[in-house]
């Protein structure tokens, strides 16, 4: 697990994938892999529950993860902007 707070740029980079991995969440969530895999797991359930949408194993769509988290995209390109 890695300590350092992601700035809004950086944040924003990983969250303009379509999709993300349990890497992605350890990143965006501060968590360990353990704790990342369990998010996983649950957006998963939450997502799809029941329904035959197609899925991909290991990854889960970015917008989920983002509302897992409550990040507001609006707000982290405000303060990137002022980063520059």
């Amino acid at each position: 697990m890695n300590n350092e707070k992601l700035n809004a740029k950086d944040l924003l980079a990983i969250a303009s994938s379509q999709w993300a991995s349990a890497k992605d969440i350890m990143v965006i969530g501060s968590v360990g892999r353990n704790k990342a895999y369990a998010i996983r797991n649950e957006i998963i359930a939450d997502y799809y529950d029941g329904d035959k949408r197609v899925r991909n194993r290991r990854l889960v769509p970015m917008t989920e993860v983002l509302k897992y988290f409550n990040i507001n995209i609006d707000y982290l390109r405000e303060v990137a902007s002022y980063e520059k």
